[in-house]
């Protein structure tokens, strides 16, 4: 019985040895929803980078995502079932998806946000520096004055201007609100264009046109989202320069913009999500923010089929696409 007993302690003692130690050090998993919408495939690949190099080991992350999609009711269908998975964290993209996500998980969920221009003014949060709730993330905001320099250096002519945007979408109300007051002030006469659809874009475009010197596009998910590819076919049939927020438009044919790197807002977004994980912070105690500093994108092609003089670039920091 007492070589029994010894033996069976021995055991014990074994398995304690070997499992407890694997208990105590093995890497935390979590659960994380993206909430991408229409995909922003750089984004979200820039916010992974942004966990690993801050200590997160993604082997032990479970991304949960879903069928990427633009149709609203779509959209709240897909975050309700997410937020039933009890997860870690949200990562929400977009000014009108994160709206939705806000509202449907609990106050007690870490979301983290980005490509949402005004996340103070759309009432995502309090401000930059303190959120004042479970939200926290970087925003693809450019300053206006750089809007108003690329059109003082390369256009300085220009006296009217066209300005598209979705109906409904605050950022790019906002955006299209503040730039209008920027170019009244220069004298240039700005008509903007609210559209619900492609088919209404494509319709208010062509329609005013022939009276336009400067089409103009906001941080929009329509624009985003084929919107541009729509503008820059009647901008080329009417020789109109597009001064584009967007860089995908430039990348196809926009004539130039200053443009957030989304890939770079979605590793900062990353770094803040990865403090929230490792070391327990709450977002309310963290701050967002914005690019470093924007890129001057401009399309070679563009310029030289609408013969605009490139030798002022020298006084800008553009790349050429």
């Amino acid at each position: 019985m007492k070589i029994g007993t010894r033996l069976s302690r021995s055991l014990l003692t074994t398995l304690v040895i070997l499992f407890v130690p694997f208990s105590l050090y093995a890497a935390p998993s979590y659960k994380i929803a993206l909430a991408t919408w229409t995909g922003y495939p750089e984004n979200v690949q820039g916010f992974k980078d942004g966990l690993a190099e801050n200590g997160v080991n993604l082997d032990n992350v479970s991304f949960i995502s879903a069928q990427p999609s633009s149709d609203k009711q779509v959209q709240e269908q897909m975050i309700l079932s997410m937020s039933a998975r009890e997860v870690d964290l949200v990562y929400s993209l977009t000014t009108p998806g994160t709206i939705i996500v806000k509202r449907t998980f609990p106050e007690t969920t870490p979301i983290v946000f980005s490509i949402v221009t005004y996340p103070a003014d759309s009432g995502l949060i309090d401000s930059f520096e303190y959120s004042g709730n479970n939200l926290v993330g970087t925003s693809n905001y450019i300053p206006l004055q750089h809007y108003i320099q690329l059109i003082d250096t390369l256009v300085p002519n220009t006296q009217s201007a066209a300005i598209f945007h979705r109906i409904g979408e605050p950022n790019s109300k906002i955006q299209a609100s503040n730039l209008i007051r920027l170019l009244k002030r220069k004298n240039i006469a700005v008509h903007d264009i609210e559209v619900n659809n492609l088919q209404e874009l494509k319709q208010q475009a062509s329609l005013i046109a022939p009276s336009i010197d400067l089409f103009i596009t906001t941080t929009d998910t329509l624009l985003q989202n084929g919107g541009e590819e729509v503008l820059i076919t009647i901008a080329d049939q009417s020789n109109i320069p597009i001064l584009s927020s967007n860089k995908k438009g430039i990348q196809k044919g926009a004539t130039f913009g200053p443009v957030a790197d989304f890939y770079q807002l979605g590793k900062q977004s990353g770094s803040l999500a990865a403090d929230i994980l490792l070391n327990g912070k709450e977002p309310r105690h963290l701050q967002s923010s914005l690019q470093d500093q924007p890129t001057f994108l401009i399309n070679r092609n563009s310029m030289e089929r609408l013969g605009i003089d490139t030798e002022d670039l020298t006084s800008l920091r553009f790349q050429w696409y």
